[in-house]
């Protein structure tokens, strides 16, 4: 049976790849004039990949307006699994987009819809990098919405890691507000280092916004404080 089992899970990975080919190049002809319809493709792929897999997904939102947001940075609190980066596109909030390095961007198929549907930045490249921060913000300041997580990195354990400053400095430069939002479940489906994704139930919990009206870049750090004592708030460690 393990060995059914195991050839089944590698049946439905070539499925999925071969889907992701066919999605990406009609991604691809969308998004020569139509970014958020390519978007789209690029979020019902992931649903495919959600039910191929056996995962269910769901959002519980604290404030229901902020399915309405805008000028918002919404700030994944943990990151503990490959599969948050496959739930995280599907928040059903319009106008969203993520920054990610290229590194990730040269991955087969989902990397590419990334760095298709996103920012990407060359972090080797000082001059690049900087210009696509400041596309980033400009695209806030719009009215856009940016998804970023905290930590940067996949934690190992499924405890929290440090938390860096650049998604808190993003949203004062621009006056975004704040939406720290927790994934429960990825960990126990897909831990660091397995290959193997267990069926289950994904949770996850957009909570209450938090202004940075009238705010400055002084005021970092104790962002930063707040958010690492919700996350510890919620059960985070």
């Amino acid at each position: 049976m393990k060995v059914i089992r195991i050839i089944w899970y590698i049946i439905k990975l070539g499925v999925f790849s071969i889907l992701g080919v066919f999605y990406f190049i009609i991604a691809t002809f969308f998004r020569l004039f139509d970014l958020w319809k390519s978007i789209s493709i690029f979020q019902s792929y992931l649903h495919i990949y959600h039910r191929l897999f056996g995962l269910n997904v769901f959002f519980e939102f604290e404030e229901e307006k902020t399915k309405r947001a805008t000028n918002t940075v919404f700030v994944l609190l943990n990151q503990t699994s490959f599969l948050d980066s496959m739930i995280t596109p599907t928040l059903p909030v319009k106008k969203c987009r993520g920054i990610l390095n290229i590194e990730m961007g040269l991955y087969p198929v989902i990397g590419w819809f990334y760095a298709m549907t996103n920012f990407v930045i060359i972090r080797q490249w000082s001059s690049q990098a900087k210009n696509t921060l400041n596309r980033s913000y400009n695209f806030l300041r719009s009215g856009g919405n940016m998804i970023i997580s905290i930590e940067g990195k996949r934690s190992k354990n499924g405890n929290l890691n440090e938390y860096k400053k650049g998604p808190i400095v993003m949203a004062i430069n621009c006056q975004s507000n704040i939406v720290p939002f927790i994934i429960e479940g990825t960990y126990e489906s897909l831990p660091y280092g397995s290959l193997y994704i267990k069926p289950g139930e994904i949770k996850v919990r957009v909570l209450s916004p938090i202004s940075t009206k009238g705010m400055t870049y002084e005021n970092r750090d104790e962002l930063k404080v707040q958010l690492r004592a919700i996350a510890n708030g919620n059960g985070l460690k």
